[in-house]
């Protein structure tokens, strides 16, 4: 009995060897490779400048929008001259001529040529009539006719009246004297008065004269330290 014990237990021992040996044979799975520092972080840099370029080509180029050109702006002079009612507020600056006043379709020009009486800023006593006179010229190739106007053109009459006829026959290359008597105002300061040519159809022409006189005694300058 004892023998037969030692044999089972022996066949047991070998079995038990065999199964060991049998799973000690085995093949064992691969190892996973071991990745590298240097590689993983090669790999992530060119991921991320993917995602910036596919970013990048997402947004939409600006388009320079070119700025327009400045317009040019184009002052127009009216061609009537305001008369002033108030001559203590009356501008002394001269105006412009009459846009007509050259016209080239009008063949009537003439000239200023000096003044005969009352030079600019002359004083004369408040109140006072005066005659002053200019000497003008017939540039033209037309003979003025009496009907001719010498008429207001800017500033106050000052006691004439604002047109009256010229009264006498002007021939091209001709010069006259014009004379219109006015009436000085009682409040001292300086006042002007423009005047102007005009045909018989009252269109103006030529350059415009003036009156530039000064009522009471202009302060004298105060002398330069």
């Amino acid at each position: 009995m004892n023998q037969e014990h030692k044999k089972a237990s022996l066949w047991i021992l070998v079995t038990l060897l065999l199964a060991f040996a049998l799973s000690a044979c085995k093949s064992k799975p691969p190892a996973e490779p071991t990745l590298d520092a240097n590689q993983i972080f090669t790999q992530a840099a060119a991921t991320v400048a993917a995602q910036l370029t596919e970013t990048a080509l997402s947004i939409p180029t600006a388009t320079n929008t070119p700025t327009p050109e400045p317009t040019a702006t184009v002052a127009v002079v009216e061609t009537t001259a305001p008369v002033s009612t108030n001559p203590a507020a009356e501008a002394l600056t001269t105006p412009t001529v009459a846009d007509n006043a050259e016209s080239t379709s009008n063949p009537n020009k003439m000239v200023f040529v000096s003044d005969i009486t009352i030079p600019d800023g002359q004083i004369v006593p408040p109140g006072s009539k005066f005659v002053k006179i200019w000497r003008i010229k017939n540039t033209g190739t037309t003979t003025w006719s009496p009907n001719y106007k010498i008429r207001l053109w800017a500033g106050n009459s000052y006691g004439a009246p604002k047109s009256a006829l010229l009264g006498q026959e002007v021939k091209p290359n001709m010069e006259v004297d014009i004379s219109i008597e006015f009436s000085a105002p009682l409040q001292n300061g300086e006042y002007i008065s423009h005047w102007i040519l005009s045909d018989e159809n009252e269109a103006n022409f030529g350059t415009t004269f003036y009156c530039n006189f000064v009522v009471g005694v202009m302060p004298s300058p105060s002398p330069t330290p």
